[in-house]
Protein backbone atom coordinates (compact mmCIF):
# COMPACT_ATOMS: atom_id res chain seq x y z
CA UNK A 1 0.00 0.00 0.00
CA UNK A 2 0.66 3.53 -0.88
CA UNK A 3 -0.97 6.55 0.88
CA UNK A 4 -0.45 9.89 -0.97
CA UNK A 5 -2.77 13.22 -0.18
CA UNK A 6 -4.72 11.21 2.34
CA UNK A 7 -5.69 8.18 0.09
CA UNK A 8 -4.65 4.58 -0.19
CA UNK A 9 -3.47 2.67 -2.98
CA UNK A 10 -3.57 -1.09 -2.26
CA UNK A 11 -1.26 -3.16 -5.29
CA UNK A 12 -1.91 -6.40 -5.54
CA UNK A 13 -1.60 -9.16 -8.45
CA UNK A 14 -4.74 -8.72 -9.83
CA UNK A 15 -4.23 -4.87 -10.61
CA UNK A 16 -4.50 -1.65 -8.50
CA UNK A 17 -7.14 -0.60 -5.88
CA UNK A 18 -7.92 2.12 -3.37
CA UNK A 19 -11.51 4.15 -2.65
CA UNK A 20 -12.99 6.75 0.04
CA UNK A 21 -15.43 4.15 2.13
CA UNK A 22 -18.99 4.80 3.38
CA UNK A 23 -19.30 8.11 1.55
CA UNK A 24 -22.03 9.52 -0.31
CA UNK A 25 -20.02 11.85 -3.56
CA UNK A 26 -22.14 13.76 -5.28
CA UNK A 27 -22.20 16.58 -8.65
CA UNK A 28 -22.98 20.28 -7.72
CA UNK A 29 -23.46 23.15 -9.68
CA UNK A 30 -20.00 24.13 -8.34
CA UNK A 31 -18.47 20.59 -8.93
CA UNK A 32 -18.23 17.47 -11.18
CA UNK A 33 -17.64 13.91 -10.68
CA UNK A 34 -15.64 12.51 -13.39
CA UNK A 35 -14.94 8.92 -14.09
CA UNK A 36 -12.12 8.11 -16.26
CA UNK A 37 -11.96 4.46 -17.59
CA UNK A 38 -9.24 3.19 -20.35
CA UNK A 39 -10.57 1.21 -22.73
CA UNK A 40 -10.04 -2.67 -23.15
CA UNK A 41 -7.23 -1.73 -20.68
CA UNK A 42 -5.16 -4.91 -20.44
CA UNK A 43 -5.23 -6.53 -23.31
CA UNK A 44 -4.57 -2.78 -24.79
CA UNK A 45 -1.41 -2.95 -22.92
CA UNK A 46 -0.06 -5.80 -24.25
CA UNK A 47 -0.94 -4.37 -28.04
CA UNK A 48 0.68 -1.06 -27.04
CA UNK A 49 3.76 -1.90 -25.70
CA UNK A 50 4.31 -5.30 -27.00
CA UNK A 51 3.82 -7.89 -24.60
CA UNK A 52 3.00 -11.64 -25.57
CA UNK A 53 3.67 -15.34 -24.03
CA UNK A 54 7.36 -15.57 -25.09
CA UNK A 55 6.69 -19.27 -27.14
CA UNK A 56 3.36 -17.88 -29.05
CA UNK A 57 5.51 -14.48 -30.49
CA UNK A 58 5.22 -11.10 -31.55
CA UNK A 59 2.72 -12.06 -34.41
CA UNK A 60 0.01 -12.26 -30.99
CA UNK A 61 0.02 -8.83 -30.57
CA UNK A 62 -0.99 -8.47 -34.10
CA UNK A 63 -3.64 -10.99 -33.66
CA UNK A 64 -4.97 -9.68 -30.39
CA UNK A 65 -5.18 -5.74 -32.33
CA UNK A 66 -6.90 -7.57 -34.75
CA UNK A 67 -9.81 -9.28 -32.27
CA UNK A 68 -9.74 -5.37 -29.97
CA UNK A 69 -10.34 -3.46 -33.51
CA UNK A 70 -12.85 -5.96 -34.77
CA UNK A 71 -14.84 -5.14 -31.03
CA UNK A 72 -15.03 -1.91 -31.57
CA UNK A 73 -16.95 -2.71 -34.92
CA UNK A 74 -19.72 -3.65 -32.67
CA UNK A 75 -21.92 -1.57 -30.93
CA UNK A 76 -21.14 -1.74 -26.58
CA UNK A 77 -23.99 -3.50 -25.70
CA UNK A 78 -24.03 -6.16 -28.46
CA UNK A 79 -23.41 -9.80 -28.46
CA UNK A 80 -20.74 -9.63 -30.42
CA UNK A 81 -19.31 -7.21 -28.61
CA UNK A 82 -19.51 -8.74 -25.20
CA UNK A 83 -18.21 -12.18 -26.69
CA UNK A 84 -15.15 -10.71 -28.07
CA UNK A 85 -14.88 -8.61 -24.61
CA UNK A 86 -14.80 -12.07 -22.74
CA UNK A 87 -12.21 -13.55 -25.55
CA UNK A 88 -9.55 -10.64 -24.92
CA UNK A 89 -10.00 -10.55 -21.00
CA UNK A 90 -9.61 -14.01 -21.55
CA UNK A 91 -6.41 -14.04 -23.16
CA UNK A 92 -5.09 -12.08 -20.08
CA UNK A 93 -6.67 -14.27 -17.05
CA UNK A 94 -5.67 -17.42 -18.80
CA UNK A 95 -1.79 -16.35 -19.07
CA UNK A 96 -2.04 -17.02 -15.20
CA UNK A 97 -3.46 -20.50 -15.75
CA UNK A 98 -0.84 -23.20 -15.82
CA UNK A 99 -2.90 -25.54 -17.90
CA UNK A 100 -3.90 -22.80 -20.91
CA UNK A 101 -2.15 -22.32 -24.10
CA UNK A 102 -1.59 -18.36 -23.25
CA UNK A 103 0.26 -19.48 -19.73
CA UNK A 104 3.11 -17.09 -19.44
CA UNK A 105 2.90 -14.88 -15.96
CA UNK A 106 5.75 -12.67 -16.80
CA UNK A 107 3.21 -12.00 -19.95
CA UNK A 108 0.86 -11.38 -16.64
CA UNK A 109 3.00 -9.72 -14.80
CA UNK A 110 4.41 -7.25 -17.19
CA UNK A 111 0.69 -6.05 -18.22
CA UNK A 112 -0.74 -5.99 -13.93
CA UNK A 113 2.89 -4.19 -13.28
CA UNK A 114 2.40 -1.53 -15.89
CA UNK A 115 -1.27 -1.27 -15.62
CA UNK A 116 -0.64 -0.02 -12.10
CA UNK A 117 2.16 2.28 -12.58
CA UNK A 118 0.29 4.15 -15.19
CA UNK A 119 -2.69 4.72 -13.16
CA UNK A 120 -0.59 6.23 -10.67
CA UNK A 121 1.11 8.35 -13.09
CA UNK A 122 -2.26 9.38 -14.23
CA UNK A 123 -3.50 9.80 -10.59
CA UNK A 124 -0.23 11.85 -10.09
CA UNK A 125 -0.90 14.49 -11.96
CA UNK A 126 -4.24 15.00 -11.44
CA UNK A 127 -4.17 15.10 -7.89
CA UNK A 128 -2.04 18.10 -8.62
CA UNK A 129 -5.40 19.97 -9.62
CA UNK A 130 -6.13 22.48 -7.01
CA UNK A 131 -9.25 21.42 -5.00
CA UNK A 132 -9.63 17.88 -6.82
CA UNK A 133 -10.41 14.94 -4.47
CA UNK A 134 -9.42 11.15 -5.78
CA UNK A 135 -12.30 9.03 -4.99
CA UNK A 136 -11.71 5.73 -6.49
CA UNK A 137 -8.81 3.70 -8.62
CA UNK A 138 -9.72 0.25 -9.48
CA UNK A 139 -7.95 -1.91 -12.17
CA UNK A 140 -8.52 0.10 -15.25
CA UNK A 141 -9.78 3.65 -14.02
CA UNK A 142 -10.14 6.04 -11.60
CA UNK A 143 -12.65 8.44 -10.11
CA UNK A 144 -12.45 12.17 -9.04
CA UNK A 145 -14.18 14.89 -7.73
CA UNK A 146 -13.11 18.34 -8.92
CA UNK A 147 -14.67 21.81 -9.07
CA UNK A 148 -16.32 22.62 -12.35
CA UNK A 149 -14.00 25.35 -13.43
CA UNK A 150 -10.96 22.81 -13.67
CA UNK A 151 -12.71 20.23 -15.90
CA UNK A 152 -10.40 20.95 -18.91
CA UNK A 153 -7.52 20.52 -16.50
CA UNK A 154 -8.32 16.85 -16.36
CA UNK A 155 -8.76 17.37 -19.85
CA UNK A 156 -5.80 18.46 -20.40
CA UNK A 157 -3.86 15.75 -18.27
CA UNK A 158 -6.26 12.73 -20.22
CA UNK A 159 -4.78 14.40 -23.37
CA UNK A 160 -1.16 14.26 -22.20
CA UNK A 161 -1.24 10.58 -20.49
CA UNK A 162 -3.11 9.11 -23.86
CA UNK A 163 -0.05 10.35 -25.79
CA UNK A 164 2.23 9.51 -23.32
CA UNK A 165 1.02 5.75 -23.08
CA UNK A 166 -1.23 5.02 -26.73
CA UNK A 167 -3.81 4.08 -24.84
CA UNK A 168 -7.46 5.75 -24.94
CA UNK A 169 -9.77 7.11 -21.87
CA UNK A 170 -13.17 7.00 -21.94
CA UNK A 171 -14.90 9.24 -19.94
CA UNK A 172 -18.36 9.40 -17.55
CA UNK A 173 -19.48 12.28 -15.51
CA UNK A 174 -21.71 10.79 -12.64
CA UNK A 175 -24.32 12.58 -10.99
CA UNK A 176 -23.99 10.56 -7.60
CA UNK A 177 -21.96 8.13 -6.14
CA UNK A 178 -23.07 5.66 -3.11
CA UNK A 179 -19.81 4.02 -1.57
CA UNK A 180 -19.32 1.40 0.75
CA UNK A 181 -15.56 0.80 -0.76
CA UNK A 182 -14.20 -0.39 -4.25
CA UNK A 183 -15.94 -2.83 -5.47
CA UNK A 184 -19.61 -2.07 -3.80
CA UNK A 185 -20.69 1.02 -4.68
CA UNK A 186 -23.91 2.38 -6.82
CA UNK A 187 -22.64 5.25 -9.74
CA UNK A 188 -25.66 7.48 -11.14
CA UNK A 189 -24.97 9.02 -14.35
CA UNK A 190 -25.37 12.82 -14.77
Amino acid sequence: TATVGGFTFVFGLGGIHGSVESKVIESTDECVVVDLDVSSYYPNLAITNGFYPAHLGASFCDIYKHLYEQRKTYAKNSAENAMLKLALNGVYGDSNNQFSVFYDPLFTMSITLNGQLLLCKLAEHLMQIDGLQLIQVNTDGLTVRTHRDNKHKIDLVRESWEKLTGLELEEALYKTMYIRDCNNYIAVYE
